[in-house]
């Protein structure tokens, strides 16, 4: 186990053991068995650490789904689906850490502070999917001012999955395989083509050919 990961790992069992996070990198260290210059190699503080376990945490998904073969081959629809289910397999490992990490947190935060790293590297990934949907039309054109704010959209679709699956008590999390589905569903009907799309083309070709 390198250090980062023993870094990462006494800061759980030091989270769930104690209630709380550690109040200083003495604390820390004595719980990973390393001394304080090897912590200071890869973290300036305690602070940040449960970002970069996070950030791992989406780091691992995105790993997983990409390994698999049937993956490229995937709609953007069916990517995001596979990203989300992937996403709380994940984190099952790591339950208890992660219902520790929203306790208390206000229920519609929309940046709860221990996702700052992930913001932006999932903006990254999910703007890519769009672009992607884009080119296969899975997503409609609309205007700019629209389409600039669908990975904003999608931001708030993950916390919203996230504390779904925080709050879920049902067998196997059942409930939150049946929510990601409608979720993903609901966003991608909406942003593909409607009728209303069709509509506007209709209109807007029979009026340059009037």
């Amino acid at each position: 186990m390198d250090t980062i990961e023993k870094i990462k790992k006494a800061y759980i069992e030091y989270f769930l053991e104690s209630d709380k996070k550690p109040s200083s990198v003495y604390l820390l260290c004595k719980k990973a068995k390393i001394k304080e210059d090897e912590f200071y190699e890869h973290f300036n503080s305690t602070e940040g650490i449960d970002q970069k376990i996070w950030l791992d945490f989406f780091e691992e998904t995105r790993h997983k789904i990409e390994q698999d073969e049937v993956y490229s081959g995937y709609s953007v629809r069916e990517k995001v689906l596979a990203f989300y289910y992937t996403l709380v397999e994940v984190l099952k490992a790591e339950r208890s850490f992660v219902l520790m990490c929203y306790e208390g947190l206000p229920r519609m935060a929309p940046q709860p502070p221990f996702l700052k790293e992930l913001k932006p590297v999932f903006h990254e990934f999910i703007e890519n999917l769009i672009m992607e949907g884009r080119e296969t039309q899975e997503i409609a054109e609309r205007p700019a001012l629209l389409m600039d704010n669908y990975s904003r959209i999608f931001w708030w679709q993950l916390l919203l999955v996230t504390r779904f699956w925080v709050n879920d008590t049902s067998k196997s999390f059942e409930k939150t395989d049946v929510y990601i589905e409608k979720a993903v569903n609901f966003a991608f009907d909406t942003m593909g083509k409607t009728s209303l799309d069709s509509a506007f083309d209709f209109a807007k070709f029979a009026f340059q050919n009037r």
